[in-house]
């Protein structure tokens, strides 16, 4: 019989929810059935409650009885529980006399915690009792918050609050890691560099005009997927299209509005070994296209003069000045494979 890390998290969970100092062994019988409905029925069950209390007991989520035990099943059975953060969050502070573990001893001195987040560090407590991090395999981090949490994003939520930094949770102490978003990419020909476009007809356009116009740079074509692309930089040193890590520049387009030049700014200085820039050719083929929406985009407060350079900048001042935007998708397809052999794909000096 094992029990599943996922199951024991969760019977922790229902019972600090209960806020009950003692729980009796038919309120036990009744949570465990929810945490792990697998073993209703099963020979076994009781056995996997025993397991379970004994684990909770360990880390002292709860306290089992010195002499009530119900020996009507095999292995016996407590009557009831204590569980000692109830009782101690009469004080208002229960953090501050929770055993915890040495890596975190520091949340016993936190000024405030909320029920919720005191509720996920126990469940962390109570993981690192149970494993040794220095010796498990390095995993990304939302399969490791579906083994301590039994929810895969909960890490993810957890890393946007004060419970992690310097001196408190990081991901080396949980033994994972966090990967760049896979940026889809089709390969169009044996070129080092790569087109990085906006949006998804784009990509399909893109794809096929390169791939009917041998003898370019461009090795693939990738989707930024919108306002995803900062994210995905990353994994191009990773790979692109199954063909290994980028071996030349990242020549991003976008949509020239505010957002369009946002993300390509931040995509350029998302990962310093990438090597993103506009794709000059491609940018410029948006001036004097028909302004869309005019009068409904705000440019003030945008970024992207430094990145794209004042002249072309300038070149395209009446959108702004509308108050508009160009949509990818307004440049004529021919126009992609003749950017593939222009000059704005030489290496920069």
């Amino acid at each position: 019989m094992t029990l599943r890390p996922s199951e024991i998290a969760t019977l922790r969970g229902t019972i600090l929810a209960t806020g009950s100092v003692k729980i009796e062994l038919d309120a036990l019988w009744r949570l465990w059935n929810r945490a792990a409905p697998r073993f209703v029925g099963d020979p076994g069950q009781a056995a996997a409650l025993h397991e379970a209390l004994q684990q909770l007991a360990s880390t002292a989520v709860l306290e089992l009885p010195k002499q009530a035990w119900d020996a009507s099943t095999v292995p016996a059975l407590p009557r009831h529980v204590l569980v000692p953060a109830a009782r101690r969050a009469e004080t208002g502070r229960p953090w501050a006399t929770f055993p915890w573990r040495l890596e975190l001893g520091w949340a016993s001195s936190l000024p405030v915690l909320s029920a919720a987040l005191f509720d996920d560090l126990t469940t962390i407590n109570d993981w690192l009792g149970r494993v040794d991090p220095a010796n498990l395999p390095i995993v990304p981090v939302r399969y490791r918050s579906a083994e301590i949490f039994a929810r895969e994003k909960r890490l993810e939520h957890l890393e946007r609050t004060k419970m992690f930094g310097p001196g408190r949770l990081t991901l080396p102490m949980l033994a994972c890691m966090r990967l760049a978003p896979p940026a889809p990419a089709a390969v169009v020909g044996p070129g080092p560099d790569v087109l990085v476009v906006e949006n998804s007809d784009t990509y399909w356009v893109a794809v096929e005009a390169l791939r009917d116009c041998p003898g370019h740079r461009i090795g693939a074509v990738v989707w930024g997927a919108g306002k995803t692309f900062p994210a995905q930089v990353p994994s191009l040193a990773v790979d692109v299209a199954g063909q290994g890590p980028l071996r030349g520049v990242a020549w991003y387009w976008g949509d020239f509005d505010p957002a369009g030049t946002a993300t390509a700014v931040a995509a350029a200085r998302s990962a310093p070994d990438v090597d993103v820039r506009p794709a000059m050719g491609l940018w410029t083929a948006m001036a004097g296209l028909a302004v869309q929406e005019a009068g409904t985009i705000d440019w003030s407060g945008a970024v992207g003069q430094d990145w794209l350079g004042t002249e072309l900048w300038e070149r395209l001042a009446p959108v702004r000045a509308e108050g508009g935007r160009i949509a990818q998708e307004l440049v004529p397809v021919d126009v992609v494979a003749a950017w593939a052999d222009s000059f704005d794909l030489r290496p920069a000096l």
